[in-house]
């Protein structure tokens, strides 16, 4: 499970520095409404689909379609193992699903990176496999 983490953050990160130089404006428009969705999402279902599909966006951005097939596999299958976690959690993770996209908006590529590695190493301390370290 850490593996996976581990993984999804080096690909994450390398997606993020890479979409801010050549994200469009389509593609923003697109994250900003995920991410307005999720902030008006009522479930963690409803939360985890836009969840997915905010992140395969953003490597979509980079326009190197291998990645996103790449990290798609990585993301599906840590996804495989999450557990629902509560609104109010997920709404701190919004707040960084935003400022990942005004990151990109400005062409910050060390500020995306640096988002995007926060945003998911904090897995390792929640989820489940948080309690076995």
């Amino acid at each position: 499970m850490h593996r996976l983490i581990d993984d999804r953050t080096v690909l994450e990160c390398g997606i993020a520095h890479l979409a801010t130089h050549g994200v469009s404006a389509e593609a923003l428009d697109e994250l900003d409404g995920l991410v307005a969705a999720m902030d008006r999402a009522e479930s963690w279902a409803e939360f985890h689909s836009c969840d997915e599909r905010f992140h395969l966006a953003v490597a979509r951005a980079t326009g190197l379609d291998a990645s996103v097939e790449t990290y798609g596999t990585v993301l599906r299958r840590l996804y495989a193992y999450y557990l629902p976690y509560p609104l109010a959690a997920l709404r701190e993770s919004n707040d960084e699903h935003r400022a990942l996209v005004a990151a990109l908006r400005a062409g910050d590529a060390r500020g995306a990176a640096d988002i995007a590695r926060r945003h998911v190493e904090t897995l390792h301390r929640t989820m489940f496999v948080g309690l076995m370290r």
